[in-house]
């Protein structure tokens, strides 16, 4: 594993350094997939918050776009010898807007922005409580985040990025891939 693992940065180092790779880019589209960790529920986290975000450049130092995520969580409980479980589901759609602080067309593209969104919860709780029904429940509502982040270019048509804020997850990493 550690060898595959080198391996795989060696090709990526080497990609790097042989092609002309570049950060933001005002007339670009940026497609973000990421993994977060920590959205603030209690139990179990089942699926991590996943994100899909695509980026449009407007200006040099401002972007759009959009973000989609999902994640979902178990809680278990026990009472008087008897097991509850709840399940949790979020699902977020939203409108991103972001400002980049480095020069256009460099590797390295920090920026900052924020999200204005839904959050979707739904939560169901199959162990019947002992009483043989099934309870459900959903609620939505108005999401706003900010966050940091930062791409790197490993060549010009992909890279990776990180983020810290509130939306999907307050750390979020993962690829981006130009369009």
């Amino acid at each position: 594993m550690k060898k595959m693992l080198f391996t795989l940065f060696a090709i990526a180092l080497l990609a790097s350094a042989t092609s002309y790779a570049q950060g933001y880019n005002q007339n670009g589209k940026v497609l973000n997939i990421g993994a977060g960790f920590g959205f603030g529920v209690e139990g179990d986290a089942t699926i991590p918050p996943l994100s899909v975000g695509l980026q449009f450049g407007l200006t040099d130092k401002i972007s759009v776009g959009g973000i989609v995520g999902y994640a979902g969580s178990k809680y278990d409980f026990g009472f008087f010898g008897k097991s509850y479980e709840w399940k949790y589901n979020y699902i977020i759609i939203g409108a991103r807007g972001e400002y980049h602080f480095m020069e256009p067309n460099n590797k390295l593209d920090a920026y900052g922005g924020a999200t204005v969104g839904y959050n979707v919860v739904s939560v169901t709780e199959p162990s019947n409580l002992g009483m043989g029904v099934s309870y459900s429940a959903a609620s939505s509502a108005v999401l706003i985040g900010f966050h940091v982040g930062a791409r790197y270019a490993i060549s010009n048509s992909w890279g990776v990025f990180g983020e810290l804020g509130y939306g999907i997850g307050y750390v979020t990493a993962g690829a981006f891939f130009r369009l």
